[in-house]
């Protein structure tokens, strides 16, 4: 069977195509700078480099207008996203703890034990 395909409907499949080509590179292109990011903040945080930022509230006297609660808000935003990035470095460099040949074949033997007692009736 031949079908015929008018020139705007063909025009239309390759606008869509074309489209789609597009969409495609955008969504890729947006990933990787995404990844890149992503690689940027890890070896950021994973730094010793310690920032030092020093935000002082000066408190509010008759002259001068009273310190908002979204100030006092963020300042402590601040010191928790200071831990948290903290607890984060120390997560990113510290060594992975060693399994001793002890351990080892203590979870072998519980491994064993555990399947014997499944597998018993």
């Amino acid at each position: 069977m031949i079908r015929f395909i008018r020139t705007s409907t063909l025009a239309g499949l390759l606008r869509t195509a074309a489209t789609a080509r597009h969409e495609a590179r955008t969504v890729r292109r947006e990933l990787t700078e995404l990844r890149s990011r992503h690689r940027r903040l890890i070896s950021h945080l994973a730094r010793r480099e310690p920032a030092q930022i020093l935000v002082v509230p000066v408190p509010a006297t008759a002259g001068t207008d009273p310190i908002s609660p979204l100030t006092l808000l963020l300042l402590a935003l601040w010191h928790q996203a200071a831990l948290e990035r903290e607890a984060f470095r120390t997560w990113v460099t510290e060594e992975p703890a060693l399994v001793t040949t002890a351990e080892l074949q203590a979870r072998a033997a519980e491994a064993a034990s555990e399947a014997a007692r499944r597998d018993s009736p």
